[in-house]
């Protein structure tokens, strides 16, 4: 089984046009919901996590987040959705209304957890003022999901002082029991974050926006293993919009290669650098194992 472990949902209307421009960015097209999931479907996968992103508390955006409940209610069997929030109000509150949106994601909607982007939001993951949203999700034992890695975009998108993993060291010791994921290996600061889920079993990740650095991939997934932590990596597409960024304009293509890249070309790369291989049951974990184990499919 494949399950892709972080995929966004877009609507335009979502977006700000004039945040946007002040950016740089262009606003994302709508996801052709029953067309991306053609597209998963061609590449092999039998599952996907999906989400919005709020980054509503700065940028005035919250990606899809209202088409996340209408998308799941028509794929119950194939998409896994984690809501997505901002904890802080703009005015640095605790934010009661996203609060009971999000318990009420959990316990009426059937949603698996939630996703945390700080650096989007311009505040710290051991804020105490956030604490209450990791209570209800260790209490209900839902994933934390973070974007608690460095931007790739322009600098002010995402300040990297928000970023810190020793920021998510306090977290994870005030709430030993919390399923956490963070994206991208927590590039570029993988290692670090491999010896903090050496420390913690419920500290997961996923290889999101990894595959244009093959070399350099590879090796923190050796690293990964030295630690021995491989069995909580999971392969993600993070699809936002096809024809930007890491996306063709033919993103089952994109699809296929990346997963072609973690069956075979991780090992060829092992092979001619001397590096220990990866057996075929940690590639199938990377592929769909692991994220089934933390979901409990």
């Amino acid at each position: 089984m494949i399950i892709d472990s972080h995929l966004h949902l877009n609507q335009k209307k979502c977006f700000d046009l004039e945040t946007n421009e002040k950016l740089g960015l262009k606003i994302p097209e709508d996801t052709p919901l029953d067309v991306l999931v053609q597209w998963l479907k061609d590449a092999g996968v039998s599952k996907a996590v999906v989400m919005g992103q709020d980054m509503t508390r700065i940028w005035k955006t919250t990606f899809g987040e209202e088409y996340l409940r209408e998308s799941y209610l028509k794929y119950p069997d194939f998409l896994i959705p984690l809501a997505s929030i901002e904890p802080l109000d703009e005015y640095n509150r605790f934010n009661e209304k996203k609060f009971l949106y999000f318990k009420k994601t959990i316990n009426e909607y059937g949603f698996r957890g939630v996703l945390l982007t700080p650096p989007y939001g311009h505040y710290c993951s051991n804020d105490k003022t956030v604490y209450p949203f990791y209570e209800f999700a260790q209490e209900k034992r839902v994933v934390i999901q973070y974007h608690h890695s460095a931007q790739s975009g322009p600098a002010i998108l995402a300040p990297t002082q928000y970023a810190s993993l020793y920021l998510l060291n306090d977290v994870i010791i005030d709430f030993p029991q919390l399923k956490i994921v963070i994206e991208h290996i927590g590039y570029p600061w993988s290692e670090h974050l491999f010896v903090l889920m050496a420390n913690d079993k419920n500290l997961w990740t996923d290889l999101a926006m990894t595959y244009s650095r093959p070399v350099w991939l590879t090796w923190n997934l050796v690293l990964a293993k030295e630690y021995g932590v491989i069995d909580r990596v999971m392969y993600a597409s993070d699809y936002v919009v096809f024809g930007d960024g890491l996306f063709s304009d033919h993103p089952q293509k994109d699809f296929q290669k990346w997963i072609s890249f973690l069956r075979t070309g991780l090992n060829e790369i092992c092979e001619k650098s001397g590096w220990p291989l990866f057996s075929s049951d940690e590639i199938n974990g990377f592929l769909g194992n692991n994220a089934a184990k933390l979901y409990n499919l």
